[in-house]
């Protein structure tokens, strides 16, 4: 896995000395190695609009199997470090919903961006 992620509930505060915003971890659901994944040609919708088709593609975050039992729908994942793509840190990502069960290698939640 090639980012390490923060997965959480967070809030927002303002910092006293310096007056800016700074978001603050309240309840870590997990810490660690984890992938975002960008589906290149998976198309996971279409509609119709207007007399147009248009596909949209959701992307996943992977985590390792059984050591994201806390995370739930509604978390924020905070991207802190990424070996294969630098543009990724510091992007935040809401859990859409819990991932699919079954036999897998890795926990794949559906995740939406927030940034």
């Amino acid at each position: 896995m090639t980012e390490t992620v923060t997965v959480g509930t967070w809030s927002t505060r303002t910092d006293k000395g310096t007056g800016r915003a700074v978001d603050v971890l309240v309840e870590k659901h997990y810490e660690g190695p984890g992938q975002i994944k960008y589906p290149a040609e998976t198309v996971s919708e279409q509609r119709t609009e207007v007399g147009q088709l248009s596909t949209t593609s959701a992307p996943v975050l992977k985590l390792p199997l059984g050591e994201a039992a806390a995370v739930r729908e509604g978390d924020l994942a905070r991207v802190d470090a990424s070996t294969a793509d630098e543009s990724l840190v510091g992007r935040w990502y809401r859990i859409k919903a819990y991932p699919a069960s079954g036999q897998v290698t890795a926990h794949r939640f559906p995740i939406e961006e927030e940034s």
